[in-house]
This record gives structure tokens, sequence and C-alpha cells, in this order.
């Protein structure tokens, strides 16, 4: 088909209207994930450094799931939510989960914060779309933290890697963001980020990840037996801001 010169600037145009129109489409879709994934995630201090994320509320108590390694160490921990405000992790409130890299546990609030919806992990394929969020250390002198999302593609959902790491993915993972969130493209909870490797025989690294249905099949009733703290909101210690 032969295009005037009046034609194809014409169609140029209506291409790269559209080209600019999916452009946005996908820029909004990331923020709109990008909103989520800080919404629903605490960054972990303390004794060890890491990331969690809120899947429950029951009145004043939050439900926070992260990897059992980040709280691994005897010590004191605290978590800084999305507003910014500081809370103690109570160690009689941290529950590990058998067999899997997980720990729950609970603080206490009057404030709404966002709860993660879980996803259908059992759904997932290789080839799709996820999400990693998570507080990564700056590596600076200051040992500054920042929230990062990166976006990446499944490799691997049935890795079978020990402690319950199923999911491997394509996504920039550093540390300080075990214990983050891994999210599909509706921004569904369906994993917890927690392992880099690398493949055997290669220099190629990749992050590992455990799926949610993990958690809920091995989580049943285990937060609902913990006593509520009496108070979990700190003044944020100096080291906790930067």
């Amino acid at each position: 088909m032969f295009l005037s010169n009046k034609h194809f600037a014409v169609l140029s145009l209506v291409i790269a209207i559209a080209l600019s129109l999916g452009a946005v489409k996908t820029n909004r879709a990331t923020s709109t994930i990008d909103k989520v994934a800080q919404g629903i995630t605490v960054r972990i201090e303390g004794t060890g450094r890491g990331t969690g994320v809120i899947v429950r509320r029951a009145n004043n108590k939050y439900t926070v799931i992260t990897n059992a390694h980040v709280l691994q160490k005897p010590g004191v921990y605290g978590l800084v939510t999305s507003d910014g405000k500081c809370y103690s992790i109570a160690s009689d409130t941290v529950r590990r989960l058998s067999q899997i890299d997980l720990a729950t546990f609970v603080f206490s609030s009057s404030i709404s914060y966002p709860i993660a919806a879980l996803g259908n992990s059992d759904r997932l394929a290789p080839g799709n779309t996820v999400y990693v969020g998570g507080w990564a250390s700056s590596g600076g002198r200051l040992y500054s933290r920042v929230f990062l999302v990166s976006k990446g593609e499944l490799t691997e959902v049935n890795s079978q890697l020990p402690w319950g790491y199923s999911l491997s993915y394509t996504n920039l993972v550093r540390v300080g963001m075990s214990g983050g969130p891994i999210l599909d493209r509706q921004g569904q909870l369906v994993g917890i980020n927690g392992l880099v490797r690398l493949v055997p025989n290669s220099d190629q690294i990749v992050a590992s990840g455990i799926e949610i249905e993990k958690f809920s099949r091995s989580s049943e009733n285990v937060d609902r037996k913990v006593s509520l703290p009496s108070s979990s909101e700190i003044d944020c210690p100096v080291r906790y801001i930067r």
C-alpha cells in the first residue's frame, strides 16, 4: 500500500500518540504499584535490619511478616511505618514459621495503616511481571536506607531451594530488602523476598522469594494467640531516622 507524504505524516502522528499514551499508562501503573508497596511496607531497624509487610489488622493489633533471618540475632528491634512513626518489636510477639524462612510479629497502633491484599501465588508462571519492594541500605558511611521498588520477571516458580524459597526473578534486589513484598501487576502480595544467590556454574545473580501461599497455609491462627503489646509506639532513635 502506497502512502502519500501527508498520509504518512498523519499515520506517524497517530502512532506517536498511541505510544505516548501507552507509556503514560505504564508509568501510572508503576506509580500505583510504588504507592501500594510503600504503604504496606515497614522498615525494620535495630540489631538486624530488613523489611516487613503488614498483612493483618485486628482492632489496634497489626501483624507484620518478614524473613526469619532478619530477626535471627537476639537483641532490640523496632520498625518505622510509612508515615515515619516508630514502634517497638516485642520479642515475645515474634513467631517463626516451621521449615520456611518467615516470621511474624505484632505491634499496636490506633492509626489506620494499609494492609496487603494477598494474591494467589499458585497461579504464577515464568514470564509474569512482578515488583519487589523494600528498604535498601545505601552502602554509604551513614548506613542510610532508601525505599526501592524494582520491576522484573519471574524465571522460576518451583525453584525447590531450602527454607521454602520457590520463586526466582530478575528484579534488582539490595541488602536491607529481605522481608519485602513481591507484588503482581495488580499490586497483590504474592511472595516475600529474601534471598540472593549465584546460579550454579555461572556468574549470574538471581533473587528468590517465598510464595505467599506457604505463609497462608503455615500461619493459620499463629498471630491470633499473641498478646497485644500494651504500648508499641516509641520516639524514633536517631539511628532509625537516617
